[in-house]
């Protein structure tokens, strides 16, 4: 008789122990998200994170005034003073329903226009006249200028996230 009772006491313990791990097993399933990273993560690789920006919650700036702005290109025997004009226009992240917009618009026109305006002309510095001709070298200009404005906006930030995701650029090379 007490071997019957020993056996069931072990039989009810092993139901409700595997009733609780079935209970975890369900919770753990319905509410954990793969995607969230959790507040204390660190980016140690070095990208930056990217979403998908709807146009109205994007920002366009201009830099050098509007204005088209003359640069000098790296001579070529048959090109020695060879110029282009450039016109470039910015279109930034302001966050969901623009909420980062005063940040990202001081960011943008305060703290680094001139390093962006600079990076542009050092940009331009050492392209020759042949190179800038080609359609391809607008491409490559497009997303090399995106990639060296979000790295001088997110100089002093971390994590660091995409700002700059379209420049327009104009080019007409003399």
């Amino acid at each position: 008789m007490e071997s019957k009772s020993i056996y069931t006491i072990l039989l009810a313990i092993i139901a409700v122990l595997t009733l609780t791990l079935a209970v975890l097993i369900i919770f753990l399933f319905v509410t954990y998200n793969p995607n969230v990273r959790a507040a204390g993560d660190v980016q140690t690789d070095g990208t930056m994170t990217e979403r998908i920006v709807p146009d109205d919650e994007m920002i366009e700036f201009k830099l050098f005034n509007g204005e088209e702005k003359m640069f000098a290109l790296k001579s070529e025997p048959e090109h020695p003073d060879a110029i282009v004009l450039v016109s470039v226009t910015l279109k930034c992240d302001a966050g969901p329903k623009k909420k980062k917009e005063t940040e990202i618009t001081a960011l943008v026109n305060d703290l680094y226009l001139s390093e962006l305006e600079e990076a542009v002309g050092d940009y331009f510095a050492a392209m020759t006249l042949s190179e800038a001709r080609e359609l391809e070298t607008r491409y490559k200009a497009r997303d090399d200028l995106i990639n060296t404005f979000n790295e001088i906006l997110n100089a002093n930030k971390h994590p660091k996230e995409k700002i700059v995701y379209k420049v327009t650029l104009q080019m007409f090379a003399q």
